[in-house]
């Protein structure tokens, strides 16, 4: 073990470990992890699926504290071993967050060094919201400018489901964080423009009237899993883009209505991250689900599974 040099020894002993803490674990030997270099008072790791590039390691206090903010010296501590790490790359971010608004996620004091190369498009938390500035865009996504068509009917996240045919709208969708424009406008045009029953076809879109989002997290998953079981068709469209489209939620939906055999797939090959749709294409094909490349595409066989199912 690499002895204490630098700032003031911490005593990693003087606070227990934390119960449930996956790094409090793994400082104890209990939980298996890819040690890079250790310390008296941290140890460098791997990230769980090797980080987000080459060499992204997570530096770890021995000792339990919550986060930067608790206690300055170890903080301070724990910067200084990230520091020798970063001394010895070109080109490094170093970061810690404090709080869930900051996306921490783990409350065990981290530092993540990440090695950046030119070029690498690898964003930081806040540069799809700064890119977006520059560009002179508007901090909220999308507030439900496009008026529906006719043809449509169109009911936003926790509004009354009614009966009729039906198309829910999944896929990714923008946040404040990252104020790109939604693709479910184009959708519902073109739903509007390609529908021709006797009857306004309902539109279930899961992004919220006027941008008023729920109180509650849990009233807003409620919603979409019953809409999507109550809709005719489920209509994904996933243009994936990991800095600001990444579809996370919509992985677990498509597993969990690929079999239902009401679902459509469309996967934009001009995306940013085409390469993250692979596995959805793939699984597709295996269960015989439709995948398309274009919205028009999407929507055309959209519409005849609507047709195909019994009146």
């Amino acid at each position: 073990m690499t002895s204490m040099t630098g700032p003031a020894a911490v005593n990693a002993s003087a606070v227990p470990p934390a119960t449930g803490c996956v790094f409090c674990a793994i400082v104890a030997g209990r939980a298996p992890a890819s040690i890079v270099r250790e310390w008296d008072d941290a140890l460098a790791i791997r990230p769980l699926g090797g980080g987000v590039a080459e060499g992204h390691v997570l530096v770890v206090s021995r000792r339990h504290v919550a986060d930067v903010g608790v206690d300055p010296l170890v903080s301070a501590s724990v910067m200084a071993r990230a520091a020798e790490l970063a001394a010895g790359l070109p080109a490094a971010n170093v970061i810690t967050s404090r709080g869930s608004a900051a996306t921490q996620t783990v409350y065990h004091l981290h530092l993540h060094v990440v090695p950046r190369v030119e070029g690498d498009g690898l964003p930081l938390p806040w540069t799809p919201r700064q890119a977006a500035r520059d560009a002179g865009a508007v901090t909220k996504h999308w507030t439900l400018t496009v008026e529906p068509p006719a043809t449509v009917r169109l009911v936003c996240a926790r509004e009354p489901i009614p009966g009729g045919p039906s198309v829910f709208l999944a896929g990714p969708t923008p946040d404040d964080a990252a104020p790109v424009p939604s693709w479910r406008p184009e959708a519902i045009r073109e739903l509007g423009r390609q529908w021709s029953g006797p009857e306004p076809l309902v539109v279930l879109c899961p992004e919220s009237r006027g941008n008023v989002r729920a109180e509650r997290y849990e009233d807003q998953v409620d919603w979409e899993i019953a809409a999507r079981a109550g809709a005719t068709a489920i209509m994904f469209w996933v243009p994936r883009d990991m800095a600001t489209l990444p579809g996370m939620t919509t992985n677990v939906e498509f597993g969990l209505d690929v079999g239902t055999g009401r679902a459509v797939l469309g996967c934009p090959p001009g995306c940013p991250n085409p390469e993250r749709n692979r596995y959805l294409i793939y699984v597709a094909r295996r269960h015989g689900v439709p995948v398309r490349t274009t919205v028009a595409g999407t929507v055309t066989t959209a519409l005849d599974v609507i047709a195909a199912q019994p009146a």
